[in-house]
């Protein structure tokens, strides 16, 4: 064997997995840890089977949240079904010098490349060792390996998407660093440095079922204060958290309610102007009541060189676009100003989380997805609890229920709310495996994994940053309501 050498990550997967069991706040709640892993990673194959029932036991981990890191190469060459070459990162490091997590987009892409030039194989033999080759590598179909995940998140609903491209390119502090992967879920997100900055969430969500639009811009100007207050008066259990408070100040605002605040204006999760329009004026408040936080406290301290003060706003885009884009492009452009003139007080500002528990306590449906059901029992771990939307009685009929919604339809809803958020959106995806739900007109069609497929190439297509679980509502594990019970509902 080789000295110090250990059998590939997933043995250290498992070290983690069993540190989120023994963190368990003496029994009151399970630790929760995401490990991610690059998609040219040699070891993608075995993680992919990690949470699956088959397989060795003693090499799975079923209490850690896996991601899989992919970048637009991979997507491209899933899309065009070419072959995607798995690397082992320590020996592209010592025969080559370079580290390909720390790479994106077009740099990712041209070192990626010259890699695949420098295989060990009949054609290009290892002849001379001061032209080092690689060894250790796989070459497989991108497309067969995206089916594996797919295999992967439908029987497990995990590993998380995170598109690294996507995520850098909307990075404001590009100048210090990049994002290598995302959160636990999948909504925040900011440059980490191992051993000097760790990403902190500091996130709140306002609540869309209660709120009418001429409120918005106090609340939104409300939550930013509260979060950035909450960091001021906030200790951090480990010093790189309190690193990475202090160099970056990274916030999330949020919502939740969307589902309500549609049914409640007798709208759907296809009116996408209505849903910009609101998203516009959220991530406009939000953005402006940092900049006036800067005016009285000062910017963040990694301001300078951002891509904020070089005058682009929300995503890392520039303000032509917000021009092209918003409804009222005069606000975005004295905002642009604004921002280069006195700066910004927090390096991120908006991220949708999840808000499954905190929205039952707010009385309103969870993030920005449709409700899964008009009505549902939701099976807790101290009991069983009734769900239903708050304006259920009076708009029965508005709240499309998401377990029989086309996932197109939401994906589109989403990539049109997240150009006005800065950091990401919980995306779940449900897919209903029962024949007849997604077409009305051919009684025994059911999904498809060609479905699956072009639903997630959508997301990427579309601008998303992450997919959260991906759920499944099995065969014969579905019955519809009527529609005499559901009249009976209304």
């Amino acid at each position: 064997g080789k000295s110090c050498a250990s059998g590939g990550v997933i043995p250290w997967v498992k070290l983690l997995n069993d540190t989120a069991i023994a963190v368990n706040q003496g029994g009151r709640r399970a630790g929760a840890v995401t490990v991610s892993l690059d998609s040219w990673h040699l070891d993608v194959p075995e993680f992919l089977e990690i949470q699956t029932e088959n397989g060795d036991q003693r090499r799975k981990a079923y209490d850690i949240f896996p991601q899989l890191v992919v970048t637009d190469e991979f997507m491209r060459r899933v899309r065009d079904n070419r072959d995607w070459t798995l690397f082992d990162p320590y020996e592209v490091r010592i025969k080559f010098g370079i580290e390909l997590a720390e790479l994106w987009g077009s740099q990712f892409e041209e070192q990626y490349g010259y890699l695949e030039t420098n295989l060990d194989n009949d054609a290009n033999p290892q002849l001379d060792i001061n032209n080092p080759k690689l060894t250790l590598y796989k070459q497989v179909s991108a497309r067969e390996l995206f089916k594996n995940i797919m295999r992967s998140q439908v029987e497990t609903g995990m590993p998380y998407l995170a598109f690294k491209d996507t995520i850098n390119k909307a990075n404001p502090n590009q100048h210090e660093g990049y994002i290598p992967g995302v959160n636990l879920c999948c909504e925040s997100w900011s440059n980490v440095t191992p051993g000097k900055f760790a990403h902190t969430c500091n996130l709140d969500s306002l609540n869309l079922a209660n709120i009418e639009s001429e409120e918005l811009p106090y609340i939104c100007q409300l939550a930013v204060r509260l979060l950035d207050n909450a960091i001021e008066i906030t200790t951090p259990p480990f010093v790189e958290s309190a690193n990475h408070n202090d160099r970056y100040r990274t916030i999330g605002v949020g919502a939740m309610g969307l589902a309500d605040w549609l049914a409640k204006r007798r709208f759907s999760y296809t009116n996408l102007s209505e849903i910009n329009a609101l998203f516009e004026d959220i991530g406009y408040y939000c953005t402006h009541a940092s900049m006036e936080l800067a005016k009285e406290r000062g910017s963040y301290p990694a301001f300078a060189g951002s891509e904020w003060s070089k005058g682009y706003l929300i995503g890392a885009k520039p303000v032509e676009w917000f021009c092209e884009n918003a409804t009222k492009s005069e606000r975005w452009l004295q905002l642009s100003q604004d921002i280069q003139l006195y700066g910004i007080r927090n390096s991120h500002i908006t991220a949708i989380a999840p808000n499954t528990s905190s929205s039952l306590v707010q009385g309103c449906t969870a993030s920005v997805l449709p409700v899964y059901s008009r009505f549902f029992y939701d099976k807790w771990a101290k009991g069983t609890v009734p769900i239903a939307p708050p304006f259920i009685s009076d708009r029965f009929w508005y709240y499309t229920e998401n377990k029989t919604l086309s996932q197109d339809i939401v994906i589109k809803a989403i990539s049109t709310i997240q150009r006005w958020i800065d950091t990401g959106i919980s995306m779940e995806l449900i897919f209903n495996l029962n024949a007849g739900v997604y077409f009305p007109n051919e009684p025994e069609r059911s999904l498809k994994a060609k479905d699956i497929f072009e639903t997630l190439m959508l997301a990427w297509e579309s601008g998303c940053k992450a997919i959260y679980y991906i759920r499944t509502v099995q065969k014969d594990g579905y019955k519809d309501t009527t529609s005499e019970c559901a009249s009976c509902a209304n």
